[in-house]
């Protein structure tokens, strides 16, 4: 079955919409296609939550791809996602090598605050799944709510350069495309989540989380193959845990 991936001739620029998920989960919008928006008045967030874009140069992006479902682990691929989202930052921004990291599943954080979220929105039709990627990233701003300023903060520390919005997008897609050829080899998996842990801003935390209905709790030890997150607990069982629970939290 052939791999529907993103293409940058497929690019749309536009003023705004609700939810650039929504806008181009349009049947009549190929796979492939992806989009970016100046703004965005009802932004998904994971589960009910929503994305509240910040700043004076918000990156609102979605795109939308097909995969055959056998070739996939869904929690691997929300995490290499997140994967290409930081190495395209790193390759703009390497200033940010320092201080930003994935918080998984698959939120980006400089120091302790949000700096972007990924919704990841999948159907499961005909043995394929067709997968949509939400990325809402701040840029660049000169203030933030006062509700939000403990919690949220810029990649930039100063104004983007013209046309860096769309040489950003550009770059994400080849390393989203590459996300996905990586997920074909399970050497190459192994390898990249070497490299995802040395940027985990769980690594080596004490968390807690619901598991079958209970709480437990334990230490960060990396991400299985299927990008499950393992944690062990104190009496020495290892957990995995498939995605963070409402109350998920670092003790």
């Amino acid at each position: 079955m052939p791999y529907k991936l993103l293409k940058s001739e497929l690019g749309q620029r536009i003023a705004q919409t609700s939810s650039t998920n929504d806008w181009i989960k349009n049947p009549s919008i190929p796979y492939g296609a992806w989009v970016l928006s100046e703004e965005q008045t009802s932004g998904k967030g994971r589960g009910n939550h929503v994305w509240l874009t910040l700043g004076d140069e918000p990156f609102i992006f979605s795109g939308k791809i097909q995969i055959p479902a056998h070739d996939l682990s869904l929690p691997l691929f929300s995490l290499f996602a997140a994967r290409a989202l930081l190495k395209t930052i790193f390759h703009f921004f390497p200033d940010r090598l320092e201080d930003t990291t994935i918080k998984w599943p698959n939120d980006i954080y400089r120091g302790d605050k949000k700096v972007s979220g990924i919704l990841i929105e999948s159907e499961f039709v005909h043995g394929l799944y067709s997968i949509v990627i939400g990325i809402g990233l701040n840029f660049y701003g000169t203030n933030i709510t006062k509700d939000l300023e403990q919690i949220a903060t810029f990649v930039s520390d100063r104004p983007l350069e013209e046309g860096r919005l769309e040489q950003f997008a550009f770059h994400l897609i080849e390393e989203m495309n590459a996300s996905v050829i990586h997920l074909l080899d399970p050497g190459q998996i192994l390898k990249e989540l070497v490299w995802i842990e040395s940027y985990s801003y769980l690594k080596d935390q004490v968390v807690e989380a619901e598991l079958n209905g209970k709480m437990v709790r334990g230490r960060v030890l990396g991400f299985d193959e299927f990008g499950f997150l393992l944690i062990m607990t104190e009496s020495g069982e290892k957990i995995e845990l498939m995605d963070s629970s409402p109350n998920f939290r670092i003790v």
